[in-house]
């Protein structure tokens, strides 16, 4: 009874590892959870022979995705997939950001694996986690054969009616993405209106200039679109155009266009975003930077949410973006209304490199977030394990961090890592000289933890070889031998707990 109220305060916790980690009886590494066993499009037989051996088919990974997706990103043939669905994997089985296996179909153009889908009971009025329905979606990764959209239509797609959660239709989903107006035709003959705007009033025009196609802007603005700036968001397409696409960003040509067009490149919208704010996220372009601030874009001024362009930065993008933004800023220890200064965040997701460059220029390390955390939680933050850990952490100490602290969830540098499941972080750690017995609020140490997410026995013995304690209880009185015997991870690998107990 104890062991299950434990359990239930680490759930979350434990779910996210057991989808991560996908074993078979030795302990190796899922093929099946490789890109590149699928893409070879291997035979039902040897599928079957992985099976056998104790390998896992329908497993997911940390990201929700799983074979049967795989095998659809790798264009393996329906009787594979077939073949797949059979073996416990449901056609209706929600995966990543909430998709079925009809919306990777979907997405890689694959009508014959959308249609077999369709045939074993696929459901096409779905929504994913992002508001998109199956329709929008593929459009939304850039799928422009018609006989797609014509079979989604067949299966019940309501062109008109489906909006994300920006209250945007397909049309407006797949504006920024086409390289031409045909497929924009195609919807408007399906009776979509080109003058249609999303829920926040901007129009096609707009949505379109994130693409930086300006053989698309100018084929629209010849269809008398409107270009003008939304007056509900004061947003403008050089705006939209600053956002960029996923992992791009547009050059200066795309900005000059529409500056052409009479826009004006020194937009703020209502909720304090600026075209800064938007290329500082990704754009490494220095002369895209000198043409805003030339127009009098602020490189100071700060959205609704406090984040300024340095912020943004900070957190992914290049030391010369970091350092060019530094360098007009008023305030390098800024902070925004969660308490983060550009130091946490490129402690979290940027480079030691980062890290170094804005310790040199006076950031402090001695900052607490709105909740109190210091700048360690920022360290262990990350999606994964921390990048650059050494070197943040040698950054860190010469500025005389006190690694010993804790959070105001009482949790330490031991409790930090070992949510990363990695013994090389929790050697790390050991240098610090916290506490390895200290509990948190939930009144848990660090051993409690390792006892609940391990699949072996190395970290555990790891921590007690360097002093955690076995008898210490939980408040609800287990010790780590108790939460380790439910272990469903130690179970599978038959691991021995006699060293716990």
């Amino acid at each position: 009874m104890k062991a299950k109220t434990i359990k239930s305060v680490l759930f979350g916790i434990i779910t996210v590892l057991t989808t991560a980690v996908t074993t078979a009886q030795g302990g190796s590494e899922n093929p099946f959870m490789d890109r590149d066993y699928w893409a070879s499009q291997p035979s039902l037989a040897d599928i079957d022979a992985k099976i056998a051996e104790g390998y896992s088919i329908t497993e997911a990974n940390r990201g929700g995705f799983d074979p049967t997706t795989f095998a659809i990103f790798g264009g393996n043939p329906v009787a594979t997939i077939n073949h797949l669905i059979e073996k416990g994997n449901d056609v209706n089985k929600r995966t990543h950001d909430s998709r079925t296996y009809i919306f990777w179909a979907a997405s890689r153009g694959d009508l014959e694996v959308m249609q077999y889908l369709v045939e074993k009971g696929a459901k096409t009025d779905l929504k994913d986690s992002h508001g998109y329905s199956l329709t929008q979606f593929t459009a939304a990764t850039g799928q422009t054969d018609p006989k797609i959209y014509d079979f989604l239509i067949k299966n019940g797609a309501d062109l008109k009616n489906e909006k994300d959660h920006d209250g945007r239709n397909v049309l407006l989903v797949a504006a920024p993405r086409v390289k031409d107006l045909d497929l924009i035709d195609y919807f408007v003959s399906k009776g979509l209106n080109l003058n249609t705007t999303d829920g926040h009033g901007n129009g096609i025009f707009n949505i379109a200039a994130q693409g930086g196609n300006i053989d698309v802007l100018k084929a629209l603005a010849d269809r008398g679109v409107s270009t003008e700036k939304n007056p509900k968001t004061n947003e403008n397409a050089i705006l939209f155009a600053s956002r960029g696409g996923r992992g791009s960003s547009n050059g200066l040509e795309v900005f000059e266009y529409l500056e052409g067009l009479g826009l004006d490149a020194n937009i703020t919208s209502t909720d304090g975003t600026t075209p800064l704010h938007n290329i500082s996220r990704s754009s490494d372009h220095l002369a895209i930077y000198d043409y805003f601030i030339g127009k009098g874009v602020d490189p100071n001024a700060a959205d609704k949410d406090g984040n300024t362009p340095l912020l943004n930065a900070a957190t992914r993008n290049k030391l010369e973006v970091v350092k060019y933004l530094a360098e007009k800023t008023k305030n390098i220890n800024h902070t925004n209304k969660e308490g983060h200064s550009a130091l946490a965040l490129a402690l979290q997701n940027n480079s030691g490199e980062v890290v170094n460059y804005l310790i040199s220029q006076g950031a402090k390390t001695d900052v607490l977030d709105k909740d109190g955390n210091n700048l360690a939680y920022y360290l262990f933050a990350t999606r994964g394990n921390p990048r650059d850990f050494d070197e943040k952490v040698a950054a860190l100490r010469k500025k005389g961090f006190d690694f010993k602290q804790t959070q105001p969830d009482k949790s330490t540098v031991w409790h930090l890592a070992v949510a990363k499941n990695d013994l090389g972080l929790l050697k790390s750690v050991s240098a610090f000289g916290a506490d390895i017995n200290a509990k948190d609020s939930q009144g848990n140490t660090v051993l409690h933890y390792a006892a609940m997410k391990s699949n072996n026995a190395d970290m555990l013995k790891y921590l007690i070889a360097n002093g955690a304690d076995t008898k210490s209880m939980t408040e609800f009185g287990e010790t780590p031998y108790d939460l380790a015997v439910e272990n469903e991870l130690l179970k599978q690998n038959n691991v021995n707990l006699d060293f716990l107990n």
